[in-house]
């Protein structure tokens, strides 16, 4: 009896031992998927976190992108340089007032901040006129095309001239830049030259590159004043006779005149005509001495007989 009882309880110990390392095996797998649960939650909210975040960054660089592209279409539009225009006006005009309007001219002129240049006064028998150039600042020179025909009576013509130098002028900007740099080598070479020869080649090469750069520098110059003053040509004249009509040629003076010019110009054309042919002139005048001298000895020798 002793032996089955022993054999029972031990059965029935080690059962129970049994149900507790199950339940302990259940309790841990239990818990590793629910960490495997809350890490795959953790790892899907990062994710979503992330592309949230992503999206958010993407969209953000292409504001900024579309920002910087539109700053720097108008840093653009800001720096580009002014153009370059050389303008030079024609105008022809009719005015009651010949002297009122000289006067009013140049008090235009003055009033901008220009100069006169060149001026030519013609008085005819029927019509006093005047040719003036006029050198205004770029800036008023429409006022003053539109100031110069206000008190005009007729705009017998009116033309405008526009070159644009810009390529020109930034081609010699560069081109002195460049000269310079050259130069600034040079001088650096010169003070680590030691031999005559060296120095001498080197200071040729400076002599040429410094005249390059001041005729340069010169034909810019001259564009700035271009660009910077333009030109107007101005003719302006009074009609002092309006039923005079100028002789349909020249008169018997004129006429006779001209008659003794070229008179003595003929004489003159024939003189050098005369001299051109001095070859012929001196063969003619050898078969004449030799002829001469054949008829005197052949008259000797019949006297002689």
């Amino acid at each position: 009896m002793k032996y089955p009882l022993y054999t029972v309880l031990c059965s029935a110990i080690l059962f129970a031992c049994n149900n507790n390392s199950s339940e302990n095996s259940y309790g841990t797998a239990t818990d590793e998927v629910a960490v495997s649960e809350d890490q795959y939650e953790a790892s899907a909210e990062v994710e979503s976190n992330t592309n949230a975040s992503g999206l958010t960054a993407n969209f953000a660089d292409q504001s900024s992108a579309k920002s910087t592209e539109k700053t720097s279409v108008t840093d653009d539009l800001k720096a580009s340089p002014k153009p370059m225009l050389i303008k030079t006006g024609y105008l022809d005009l009719e005015v009651k007032d010949y002297a009122g309007y000289r006067n009013e001219v140049e008090s235009l002129v003055n009033k901008y901040g220009g100069y006169l240049g060149n001026e030519t006064e013609e008085n005819q028998t029927y019509r006093i006129s005047n040719r003036m150039t006029l050198r205004i600042p770029a800036a008023s020179f429409s006022t003053i095309m539109k100031g110069l025909e206000t008190n005009s009576i007729r705009i017998d013509g009116r033309r405008i001239e526009v070159e644009d130098v810009g390529e020109e002028y930034a081609d010699l900007e560069a081109r002195i830049k460049a000269k310079k740099a050259v130069q600034e080598r040079y001088l650096s070479i010169l003070q680590k030259a030691v031999k005559i020869d060296d120095i001498l080649e080197v200071e040729e090469k400076l002599r040429v590159i410094r005249e390059e750069t001041e005729a340069a520098q010169g034909r810019l110059k001259y564009l700035s004043n271009q660009i910077n003053f333009c030109t107007i040509h101005l003719y302006f004249y009074k009609t002092i006779d309006a039923n005079y009509t100028p002789p349909a040629g020249p008169g018997f003076i004129s006429r006779l005149w001209k008659g003794v010019v070229k008179g003595w110009e003929a004489v003159l054309n024939f003189t050098i005509g005369v001299v051109y042919l001095w070859p012929l002139w001196a063969v003619v005048a050898i078969i004449i001495f030799i002829f001469r001298k054949k008829k005197f000895s052949f008259g000797f020798r019949r006297t002689k007989e």
